[in-house]
């Protein structure tokens, strides 16, 4: 994210970077929250599958809210809050890291989903880096179908195809919050999404729909690194016959706390923060870091 000076011209403009679609809406926690100019900043504590063997690792989850084109599935320098194209994002960059032996792996995945359509898709992007070469993936959601696109370094996997699904797996990690209501929703669902775009490069798997079936626990109390926190787990079995739990704070802002999979996935919670991260790129600014348990 590029920083932004605010001329007092253009600190005019910023008041009306959120487009708040209805009062009801302005009203609820989440534009409450969200609107804040900060990102909620969240580190854990990861152990990733891969090659038959357990990698310890770390991973992020950055959330903020960015003025976006619906039509073009960018960040805009400009918002237009008259313009119909314009809307703020709620964004979520998931980032992996983990060693592989000689090489480590570096995996980010970007959704981008409108907070005024029940947090629906709008695009989701992932990258992939390690030492063999590097792989990126775009998705483009519409109401009825979603146009996905692979470039990959393995021949025969660079690919374009359009699939009838308008939910993508990858969202799961903003929807399962329930961030329009201070009261976690815990209400059972059943989609057919796009698979998780990361999973999906770790098997190797050609993109299809998959069917989505999600399920709550009760409420219990855990206790991570970060502390010790009441959550309830979200669960949901992936294509590849793994259930995987995510497990939500119950008090908002409904911060997931961490997650397991039955294949030996785990995260959890090291620190969390609301920082203008985009801001924070000078010499002793790593200091940061610690508020995210790193």
């Amino acid at each position: 994210m590029r920083p932004i000076v605010l001329t007092p011209a253009l600190a005019l403009m910023a008041v009306a970077v959120f487009a708040v679609p209805s009062v009801a809406v302005a009203d609820s926690p989440f534009w409450q929250h969200w609107s804040d100019g900060k990102a909620e900043l969240n580190g854990y504590d990861l152990v990733q599958p891969r090659y038959g063997k357990l990698r310890k690792g770390k991973a992020v989850l950055v959330f903020v809210t960015e003025p976006f084109s619906r039509s073009r599935g960018v960040k805009v320098d400009r918002f237009d809050n008259s313009n119909p194209d314009h809307f703020t994002a709620l964004k979520l960059n998931h980032v992996r890291d983990f060693p592989t032996g000689l090489y480590d792996y570096n995996l980010m995945t970007s959704v981008f989903v409108d907070p005024a359509r029940d947090f629906a898709p709008v695009k989701v992007t992932f990258t992939g880096q390690e030492w063999c070469g590097h792989v990126f993936e775009e998705a483009r959601f519409g109401e009825a179908s979603t146009s996905v696109a692979v470039n990959s370094y393995f021949e025969g996997e660079t690919d374009t195809r359009t699939l009838p699904v308008s939910q993508a797996e990858d969202a799961l990690f903003i929807q399962l919050r329930g961030l329009m209501a201070a009261k976690l929703a815990v209400q059972p669902a059943s989609m057919t999404a796009l698979p998780s775009a990361m999973m999906r490069r770790l098997r190797h798997a050609v993109a299809g729909p998959a069917k989505v079936d999600v399920t709550w626990s009760a409420e219990r109390s855990i206790t991570v690194p970060a502390g010790s926190f009441t959550i309830r787990g979200a669960t949901w079995t992936r294509p590849s016959g793994n259930n995987c739990t995510l497990h939500v704070e119950v008090a908002y802002p409904h911060r997931i706390i961490g997650w397991h999979c039955a294949d030996g996935e785990i995260a959890k919670l090291r620190g969390s923060t609301r920082l203008p991260y985009w801001q924070l790129h000078d010499r002793g600014d790593q200091k940061y870091l610690k508020e995210l348990g790193f």
